[in-house]
């Protein structure tokens, strides 16, 4: 029964996940499988039945257990499909010797973006991110079963059920990104040593984070190259410019922030706050 119920919602996803996206279409190719790893495809297999043990237990505690499993699964699968706008890493030369594409998806990218804007969907990674976010709901909603019967919500006003969604719901909720990191470009090393100096820039020197932006990931980092006079041997030093997209409540992407540091890679020169839209290059 819970396979046929799902199809629906599959059927909704496959609507939406090909809508136009990022400049170009979203489109199915004929791999299935891009991001996924034997080990995650097993606990994915695993998931499964933590979810059909969820699933018991809402049949046991309540007899409109349809509406829970359909409700979720909705939520999961609409907010599944938004992770296509939502978290983006656009392609990078960051952390690739050439220019490697970008990547949709969150909390498992399921999406690879070409430079020409192409986007690819694989729909072994889609399903196993729409399974995750769906534990996630399951699991939420049952600790907010059991806080509601907890303070016994069905007997309080509408002032005290309006106070227990914003504090046990919105809230935690909406600090999410204060918690877990959004999707950025892999880096190592050097590039790696960059990518946190200018956070931590951005953070402390720009006060970019606070109230409103509460979390920074690494888009890309590019090398501009500072022409040294002869006397000191004509050698081309680069200064780095990195590229960071800012997170604020419920994960919603805010703007870009362009940092530039001086040769050592530690001091911040310059800070430009640029919109979503475009190459964060541009001027």
């Amino acid at each position: 029964m819970i396979v046929f119920s799902a199809l629906p919602f599959g059927f909704l996803g496959l609507l939406l996940a090909t809508a136009p996206v990022q400049g170009g279409f979203a489109a199915w190719p004929d791999d299935w499988v891009h991001f996924a790893n034997s080990t995650q495809l097993i606990l994915g297999c695993i998931g499964l039945v933590v979810a059909a043990f969820l699933m018991i237990w809402w049949v046991q505690r309540t007899g409109r257990w349809y509406a829970v499993f359909a409700g979720t699964l909705l939520v999961s699968m609409l907010l599944n499909v938004a992770a296509l706008y939502l978290f983006v890493v656009p392609p990078h030369s960051a952390g690739c010797l050439d220019l490697c594409p970008g990547r949709l998806g969150y909390p498992h990218p399921f999406a690879t973006l070409s430079p020409s804007g192409t986007v690819k969907i694989y729909i072994v990674d889609f399903v196993l991110n729409l399974l995750l976010l769906w534990l996630m709901w399951l699991g939420g909603a049952i600790v907010w079963r059991l806080l509601s019967e907890a303070v016994e919500l069905g007997e309080r006003g509408l002032r005290f059920r309006l106070l227990f969604v914003v504090v046990f719901i919105l809230v935690p909720w909406g600090l999410i990104p204060r918690y877990f990191g959004p999707p950025s470009a892999d880096v190592s090393g050097d590039e790696l040593r960059l990518a946190v100096n200018a956070r931590r820039a951005a953070e402390t020197t720009y006060s970019v984070t606070g109230l409103w932006v509460h979390r920074l990931a690494l888009e890309d980092i590019r090398y501009i190259p500072l022409e040294v006079p002869d006397v000191l041997g004509g050698i081309d030093k680069p200064q780095a410019q990195v590229c960071l997209r800012g997170y604020t409540y419920f994960y919603l992407p805010w703007r870009r922030y362009r940092i530039k540091l001086d040769q050592t890679g530690v001091t911040p020169l310059n800070f430009q706050e640029l919109p979503l839209t475009g190459s964060c290059w541009q001027s």
